[in-house]
């Protein structure tokens, strides 16, 4: 996609940048929670709670700038009383 385009005389790198800026959990049982990244945690340490057997899903809103981006990956691990239940790793396309 570059081309003949000389990135250094820019100033660039031609190495991808992928900046995430939120964090959108869907919830059936709930409003749309809206995340900033990076998480800002309550005075308990948590981000965000989730009743135990609800159903939920994840947007994220992302740029990616420089290059086409390959391969981008993201780590979903689930806590319940401080002991790791559930641990997946997903692609997000590219």
């Amino acid at each position: 996609l570059l081309g003949q385009v000389d990135t250094e005389q820019l100033g660039e790198t031609a190495e991808p940048e992928v900046k995430v800026v939120d964090l959108t959990i869907l919830s059936p049982d709930r409003p749309d929670l809206v995340l900033p990244i990076p998480f800002v945690a309550d005075e308990k340490g948590y981000a965000f709670a989730l009743k135990d057997g609800s159903t939920y899903s994840f947007r994220f809103s992302f740029i990616v700038s420089n290059n086409i981006v390959s391969g981008l990956k993201y780590t979903n691990t689930v806590w319940k009383t401080g002991v790791r239940v559930e641990n997946q790793k997903m692609m997000l396309g590219t």
